[in-house]
């Protein structure tokens, strides 16, 4: 279960979806950065010690991934697609 895989990534602030809403402006349009076949990437931006989100143009930059529900692809692959840059944390 994803949940389980997510287990090895505790030490990773967790934000709730109103905090990513916050975060990028309510996932508006000019906050995209990129998109693919199963996501979008928002830029947004949280407190530099990356508690919680803040006014846009402050604090640390941040991309937000979001599943594309009509997609191709499935959850785990979307989760899935980015563990190379987890060994950068």
């Amino acid at each position: 279960m994803i949940s389980e895989e997510l287990k090895m990534y505790s030490h990773l602030k967790q934000f709730t979806f109103l905090d990513l809403k916050l975060a990028t402006r309510n996932f508006r349009p000019e906050s995209l950065l990129g998109e693919g076949g199963f996501s979008c990437v928002f830029k947004g931006w949280v407190e530099e010690n990356g508690t919680a989100p803040v006014k846009p143009g402050t604090g640390l930059t941040v991309s937000v991934k979001t599943l594309n529900l009509d997609g191709l692809q499935g959850h785990k692959e979307w989760l899935m697609a980015d563990t190379r840059f987890y060994k950068l944390l």
